[in-house]
């Protein structure tokens, strides 16, 4: 599983000191909040943002922050869109949800309003990110958690040695998904007077194992004429 929190921050964009002050207000004590004046100030600065709530001011700029609104729903890493706006301005309001807006809000509001909306929008990140790992794993794909060093599928999961985690996640992050013996031998830090062939074919044997145990099938880790290996299986590491 996936965790958000960690890593979430929540970005306001307005001209307005009050709001500032309530957004931070909100969520100070549980995510870290950026502000920025103008549009191309948040879009310069937030390109590499891990995962984001966008808070956007309408009572000003309304039109450069509403095109700012498509643009963000675009990004992968924006988890929701939440925009402010005047009491009396229902067009804005309809505009600023047509344009897929997730939450408006009306001025004046309160930090807990603001704060229930964005635990709201992470739950549902959240529940999607794992939504789509059950997909994943439901196709015969495999998950390699790399905070307990376990490989999951749709049959099981096995838990692997140090040795077994780093050999799989070469193979995961390598060109094609394979490599050769120079390299197997580098990734354990190893050379063949260490670890003569014989050992490192029983080692690969038993990663092939646990692979095929948690639903594989197969054909997994294939020789390639005794010049390396191939992992033939989708792993997405978690």
């Amino acid at each position: 599983m996936q965790f958000i929190a960690a890593s979430l921050n929540v970005v306001l964009v307005s001209a307005d000191a009050a709001q500032v002050a309530l957004v931070q207000a909100a969520h100070e004590a549980s995510y870290p909040v950026s502000h920025f004046f103008t549009v191309q100030q948040c879009l310069a600065a937030t390109e590499s943002l891990a995962s984001a709530i966008f808070i956007l001011d309408l009572r000003q700029q309304d039109e450069a922050l509403l095109h700012l609104s498509q643009q963000l729903q675009q990004r992968k890493t924006s988890l929701g869109v939440i925009c402010i706006s005047r009491e009396d301005d229902l067009s804005t309001k309809l505009r600023a949800l047509r344009l897929g807006v997730d939450h408006v809000l009306t001025s004046p509001w309160e930090p807990d309003e603001l704060s229930a909306l964005v635990d709201n929008l992470e739950q549902r990140a959240l529940a999607r990110m794992t939504n789509a790992d059950d997909k994943f794993v439901e196709s015969n794909g495999l998950q390699l958690d790399t905070r307990f060093r376990v490989i999951r599928g749709h049959l099981s999961e096995q838990a692997l040695s140090r040795s077994e985690f780093l050999l799989l996640m070469a193979f995961v992050q390598s060109n094609q998904q394979q490599l050769e013996i120079w390299e197997i031998y580098e990734v354990l830090k190893k050379n063949e007077d260490q670890l003569p062939k014989q050992a490192l074919e029983a080692q690969i044997y038993r990663l092939r194992k646990k692979i095929r145990d948690c639903g594989a099938g197969k054909q997994v880790l294939k020789a390639n004429r005794l010049q390396g290996y191939q992992l033939c299986c989708p792993v997405k590491i978690d």
